[in-house]
């Protein structure tokens, strides 16, 4: 990594090796920070559905499949989202695209609290859904494109941590809440994001790549500028032409992302995001009452939750740092390899311990390992595709997200047994794993600019 002599003796034309080689400081704290707030309430708000569900049940005397149909509505929302805001904001910025979608998950999810019927909830979180799915690949492309190459793994997954992290406050929340007040109040807290959008105004930076792409060379200095600052060296004579990012770059698409030196990589992490969610669902979905037939008590208990999702969250920081140390590939096969074992060990467990220990590890190791893929997938792509391709990864994910729970409903109903079941989820996740190591090269360390540069030209 660059020492501060060697920042400051870079020249001016080399924009994107100093801001890549600066050490980690108050500047990346802060858009971290900002980044992860928002992840918390995005993942408070995704959760929040499965600890209400039970009392909407009851109170609007729902069928099944109508209850099952409320999370769907939201994950449709989530999967027009990712890729809708994906492509938005390679055009209008990573910074406004995330303000959007903050202010329509923060109104949509908080004015459920007044939904009078089932009908009125299902659009409401299809409406919440979009700016959920929205928010995440824009806080993963604004975090990537600003991190010091040297700790940009560690650096992107403890960010998206504050996601998982919102999954534990939402079922902390509603285990204190709920049997207090009711269902609707936790619903309420969705308008908070809202109170600090001010501050996301005024402090959150726009990517620099992203205004030097666009030629807004007047904002990409003052942004440096305020990185200067932060990093207490002297002020780089920045002009115009120090952001020259080469010829015009067209704006995100589809089509871009499937160009002959992106499109088999493009596949790989598709049907990786769409493999692991299958499996993160169709897990989630059915382990209450799996759990229940095995004969558990505490199944239902929130804590379950909380406990899986801290060791997810623990997990993507652990998993970002071996990303750092060993390399992308190296990191991420382990990872999907022991999530493969845990999951089969699921079938095995026999205590309450048991069960927390295993939960935990699939916390880790399975939810995980989806935090770290995000790294790569941030890394893969040029600047003026970064977050369409991030979006259009996180929506082949959501439909894994769909799969996954109508698969393992017909695997019950084909009558396979409790062990069965989960040695059948952990075959995608040893799949996932299988699938990185096709990966182009096995990247650590290097500037997103070089990382791109590296991986079209395994193509060559």
């Amino acid at each position: 990594m660059a020492t501060v002599t060697d920042i400051q003796s870079k020249t001016s034309d080399s924009f994107t090796q100093w801001c890549d080689g600066l050490t980690f400081n108050r500047f990346h704290a802060l858009v971290m920070a900002l980044a992860g707030v928002i992840l918390v309430f995005d993942g408070y708000d995704a959760q929040i559905i499965a600890y209400v569900m039970p009392q909407l049940v009851k109170e609007w005397h729902l069928s099944p499949v109508a209850a099952g149909s409320m999370a769907s509505y939201g994950f449709v929302g989530l999967m027009i989202g990712a890729a809708g805001f994906g492509t938005f904001a390679d055009r209008i910025g990573r910074k406004n695209g995330l303000m959007i979608a903050l202010i329509l998950f923060s109104v949509f999810s908080g004015a459920a609290f007044w939904a009078p019927n089932f009908q009125v909830f299902c659009v409401l979180r299809f409406l919440a859904g979009l700016g959920m799915g929205g928010a995440l690949p824009l806080t993963i492309t604004l975090v990537t494109e600003f991190a010091p190459a040297r700790i940009r793994a560690k650096v992107v997954s403890a960010m998206f941590a504050g996601f998982t992290l919102g999954w534990a406050l939402a079922a902390l929340i509603a285990m204190i809440v709920i049997p207090l007040l009711g269902w609707r109040i936790v619903l309420l807290f969705g308008f908070l994001p809202v109170f600090i959008l001010p501050v996301l105004k005024f402090a959150l930076p726009e990517s620099v790549r992203f205004l030097a792409s666009k030629g807004r060379h007047d904002e990409a200095i003052q942004e440096m500028r305020r990185m200067e600052k932060a990093a207490g060296v002297p002020a780089t004579e920045w002009k115009k032409e120090s952001f020259q990012t080469g010829p015009s770059q067209p704006h995100g698409s589809l089509a871009a992302l499937f160009s002959p030196k992106l499109s088999f990589m493009t596949c790989l992490i598709w049907v990786t995001y769409f493999l692991n969610l299958l499996v993160v669902y169709g897990l989630a979905t059915w382990l209450p009452s799996l759990l229940v037939k095995a004969g558990f008590s505490l199944v239902k208990s929130y804590s379950f939750g909380m406990v899986q999702a801290i060791g997810a969250s623990a997990g993507g920081f652990l998993l970002g740092w071996m990303m750092d140390r060993f390399g992308r590939k190296s990191a991420l096969a382990i990872a999907y390899f022991a999530g493969g074992i845990v999951i089969a060990l699921f079938g095995t467990v026999s205590s309450n311990a048991a069960l927390y220990i295993v939960g935990a590890a699939t916390g880790v190791f399975v939810i995980g390992a989806q935090i770290a893929q995000h790294v790569v997938t941030g890394e893969l792509y040029p600047t003026n595709i970064r977050s369409t391709g991030v979006g259009y990864a996180l929506t082949a994910g959501r439909l894994g997200s769909i799969v996954g729970p109508l698969m393992g409903g017909a695997l019950q109903m084909a009558g396979v047994n409790f062990s069965q079941y989960f040695l059948i989820f952990a075959v995608p996740s040893f799949l996932c794993s299988g699938l990185v190591l096709l990966y182009r090269v096995n990247l650590r360390n290097e500037g997103l600019e070089t990382v791109h540069e590296i991986l079209v030209s395994a193509n060559d």
